[in-house]
């Protein structure tokens, strides 16, 4: 196992079964809160098998919480996009 303190990379040896299964070991699984039934994303990116804990953004929660202020959707994204970001109006100023 290798460990890359600056960035807490973890490097795991795997072997892989017969059937083509690997096991993630269990401090790879406890440090991206994997349990049975997690979904993963596997993709490959040139000769690299990338496996990655696949999150689904739930709005279920949220839906029905936001404050009325009156504003359309239009409206709000409006106002939102037209607010100067602040290190931008710092470097606005002569």
């Amino acid at each position: 196992m290798t460990r890359s303190t600056k960035t807490q990379d973890v490097s795991l040896d795997v072997t892989l079964a017969e059937r083509g299964l690997i096991v993630i070991p269990k401090e790879a699984r406890d440090a991206l809160g994997l349990k049975a039934g997690s979904k993963l994303q596997i993709r490959l990116e040139g000769h690299r098998l990338v496996v990655e804990k696949k999150v689904a953004l739930d709005l279920s929660r949220w839906v029905g919480k936001a404050v009325d202020d009156g504003l359309t959707r239009d409206d709000a994204l409006s106002e939102l996009r037209g607010r100067a970001v602040p290190w931008q109006a710092d470097a606005s100023k002569p």
